[in-house]
């Protein structure tokens, strides 16, 4: 079960006690869940007493690209398919269950279709799982996926929507192009995210983060961009992706996180929001050997205050291998033990960061100005 915020019970000076109650998260992004205060008709002409709203924190966790199935060009053995048909949906995530369950809202790419598609896109690789492969999210606290990547439609647009039913039905919000997604949290706070690929028809894409962004901007209490670009394989973001990185936050994002490069890139906080240029891969089914293994899960901490968002930032990353082997990818990530671990992917990050102002991280993954 995610988090919920206890909800207070209230006395009121005339003595009538009020209580509020929050529903389940769930997609719907109508009705409330959050607290209402009954006050009786004041009849004596007494003053309304005041009542003070409930602070809500909102934690949420973003991943990397998670190809939850088999390349074309891969044989069966060894392969991610093999590995479901032999320890089932609830193998690859086990070792970070943990954290996604004490967090209000998991997001993760979806870099791949879940469909019975047969009939391939030609290009180099295409990426597919089954449509029961989506129990790997659902069981284990994943409620969002970002399908606004160049792998979204691999087996055709009907894979597509194959994918979005399949998520649909697990209770995933997922994203992508012009069809955004909110999330509403136990405590009726709601979360909007904007997924678009960037690669190809830049112009037309741009208007789908642009419009969709400020589309939900006042409808929701928090709001994510994921724009998928940049260049794979590199670490530092490009001036191409930092501008439109920007733009996202210019037209409402509280938060922005990429992908595409398959690698770890840094971080930035500009005009107050943080922007994470790359996530790199997590649980990743279309690579057996990759170059580099290392990655992160970002969680950041949000506090609305009275309906309104709170500027203070609290935010850290969580030093993981995409694999709980060495030398071989298993397609179960872990979270680092070792200090040694931990200490290179958060040097590694502020490297990456040092383009992008005075923001590090500190020794233990803390998000700091410098």
């Amino acid at each position: 079960m995610k988090k919920s915020i206890v909800l207070l019970l209230l006395a009121c000076i005339v003595s009538v006690a009020v209580t509020g109650c929050g529903g389940k998260g769930s997609q719907s992004a109508t009705g409330g869940s959050g607290q209402v205060f009954v006050v009786p008709d004041d009849e004596e002409g007494e003053e309304e007493p005041e009542v003070k709203e409930n602070i809500k924190k909102v934690k949420i966790s973003a991943t990397g690209d998670c190809a939850i199935g088999r390349v074309q060009v891969h044989a069966y053995t060894g392969s991610f398919e093999a590995y479901y048909d032999s320890y089932g949906p609830d193998y690859f995530l086990k070792n970070v269950r943990k954290v996604f369950k004490k967090d209000d809202f998991t997001l993760v790419n979806c870099e791949c279709v879940l469909s019975n598609e047969t009939g391939r896109v030609e290009q180099q690789f295409n990426i597919k799982g089954k449509p029961e492969y989506v129990k790997i999210f659902s069981g284990s606290s994943v409620e969002g996926a970002t399908l606004g990547n160049n792998h979204s439609a691999d087996y055709g647009e009907k894979s597509r929507q194959d994918t979005i039913e399949a998520l649909e039905g697990a209770d995933i919000a997922c994203a992508v192009n012009d069809r955004t997604a909110v999330y509403e949290t136990e405590d009726g706070v709601k979360i909007g995210f904007v997924s678009v690929c960037m690669l190809g028809d830049f112009d037309n894409r741009s208007a789908y983060m642009e419009n969709g962004l400020k589309d939900l901007r006042d409808r929701v209490d928090i709001l994510i961009a994921c724009p998928h670009m940049g260049s794979e394989g590199e670490h530092i973001a490009s001036a191409a992706q930092q501008e439109f990185f920007h733009k996202c936050v210019n037209w409402g994002a509280d938060l922005v996180i990429g992908n595409h490069p398959h690698v770890l890139q840094g971080a930035e906080i500009y005009k107050g929001k943080v922007i994470m240029y790359s996530l790199g891969n997590f649980c990743f089914g279309a690579n057996h050997n990759p170059k580099d293994y290392d990655t992160v899960i970002y969680q950041q901490t949000f506090t609305i205050k009275d309906g309104e968002l709170q500027d203070k930032i609290k935010a850290k990353i969580i030093p993981c291998s995409i694999s709980s082997q060495s030398g071989n990818n298993n397609y179960q990530p872990r979270i680092y033990s070792s200090d040694d671990d931990k200490k290179r992917v958060i040097s590694k990050m502020n490297d990456y960061s040092a383009p992008f102002g005075k923001v590090h991280f500190n020794e233990k993954g803390r998000l700091k100005k410098s």
